[in-house]
């Protein structure tokens, strides 16, 4: 079987993918695996065929459009920055897509550009399977995430409003590209929202997150939406490896250090905010293991700033499955990959989101007293802030954290479904 994964995004969002492309690999498959020209490095560590197919989304990730509009509480706003994520350099990957795909039995996507991935799969008569990395589909399980729609409870209404905001963002985000690309290639335009569209051809959306977090969502959805456990690669990469010894005997010499780190995304202000966290920190005599990515030269000049009052160790970057277990408290960002490596390692969080569905995490995680949650603007909200530490580093949220990772799936079955699904219905189409 050949297998075209296309993966776009930040790295949360395309290690799963590249963990489901090894699991493919490993069963015999041709699988090609398309990802961001910065993420190369990562897909070819994990041993698959990768090729260049989306934009450095660091550039994206620094654009007003992520840092500013993406996490505004007007439902326009919003809309239309989740449109220019979904087309940052849609034509160039459009035309990697149809190349990748051309003779391909199945194509896999993420939630970015999901519809014009299915465009593709219709025109090449391959299969499409995407993998969500979170709810996005109407039910009446879960709170809608946004804004005030927040505060109605599961139920019928909710529902009504999932189904209300499927179909605006269909309409307003990602029917024009989509009608676009279907045009070029001399297609019908589509007749609505794709999960009504792949629900109707009895085609599986694999759910790559937690059942035991979602409560009734998974009996609500069932095998057409398949919620198999968080995806991730399942051994380490050699680029995982790097520096690892220096930080392994750093986190040893000492009691259990608070991790601060908030993946790709770009701080506004940088060294106030690493400044508030440290600040929050150093009364609990915690040291702290601060990996700073875009960030290093600020998490530096806030190291500085904060003198001897607290013990930090500043990286680039870590192996979360082996430092996470070791840290007494995470504090994030909440993307779906940083929150799963928490889970699995039983380390009570802190998530400081900032958009996208960083909100919906935190809030769940708060809710199940496995952390605390608080935006990313409120670092500066020195209470609320102290709240939030006191919260994780209570031995009822520790105790908390552990026994859910005990419960959750094992990261190889997770995978393994993953792949199962994707091999099992090779031949159904749309």
């Amino acid at each position: 079987m050949k297998v075209t994964v296309a993966a776009n995004g930040s790295r949360g969002d395309v290690q799963p993918l590249l963990a489901l492309a090894r699991e493919l690999r490993r069963r015999d498959h041709d699988v090609v695996v398309g990802v961001p020209v910065n993420l190369l490095p990562l897909a070819r560590s994990c041993g698959v065929d990768a090729r260049e197919f989306a934009p450095d989304t660091a550039d994206l990730l620094a654009s007003p459009v992520v840092a500013r509009d993406l996490r505004s509480r007007d439902p326009r706003t919003r809309s239309r920055a989740i449109r220019e994520v979904a087309e940052f350099g849609a034509a160039t990957m459009d035309d990697r897509l149809l190349e990748m795909a051309d003779g391909a039995d199945v194509v896999v996507t993420g939630p970015l550009g999901q519809e014009r991935g299915a465009t593709v799969a219709e025109h090449h008569g391959a299969r499409f399977t995407p993998v969500h990395f979170c709810p996005i589909r109407p039910n009446r399980a879960m709170r809608v995430p946004l804004g005030p729609l927040q505060a109605i409870p599961p139920g019928r209404l909710t529902g009504a409003m999932w189904w209300a905001v499927d179909r605006f963002y269909w309409r307003s985000s990602a029917r024009g590209a989509d009608d676009a690309l279907r045009g070029r290639l001399g297609m019908r335009p589509a007749d609505g929202p794709l999960g009504g569209r792949l629900a109707a051809a009895g085609l599986p959306e694999i759910q790559a997150y937690e059942p035991g977090l979602v409560g009734e969502l998974a009996d609500e959805w069932g095998d057409l939406r398949p919620l198999v456990g968080f995806v991730d690669l399942v051994d380490d990469t050699p680029e995982a490896r790097v520096g690892a010894t220096e930080i392994d005997d750093w986190i040893d010499d000492g009691d259990p250090p608070v991790y601060v780190g908030f993946g790709s995304m770009p701080l506004r202000d940088p060294v106030a905010s690493y400044g508030h966290l440290l600040d929050a920190i150093a009364p609990h005599g915690r040291r702290v293991l601060l990996c700073a990515g875009p960030n290093g030269p600020a998490a530096r000049d806030a190291v500085a700033a904060a003198g001897p009052a607290v013990e930090v160790r500043v990286t680039d970057a870590v192996d979360h499955r082996r430092v996470l277990p070791r840290c007494v408290v995470a504090i994030h960002h909440g993307g779906a990959g940083t929150t799963a490596a928490c889970l699995r390692a039983g380390t009570p969080m802190i998530i400081a989101s900032f958009s996208a569905d960083q909100p919906l995490w935190g809030r769940i995680v708060a809710e199940r007293g496995l952390g605390a949650t608080l935006p990313v603007r409120a670092l500066g909200d020195a209470p609320r802030l102290r709240a939030a530490l006191a919260t994780a580093l209570t031995d009822t949220c520790t105790n908390s954290a552990r026994s859910f990772a005990a419960e959750m799936i094992d990261v190889r079955d997770s995978v393994g479904r993953a792949a199962d699904i994707t091999d099992g219905t090779a031949g159904s189409r749309l």
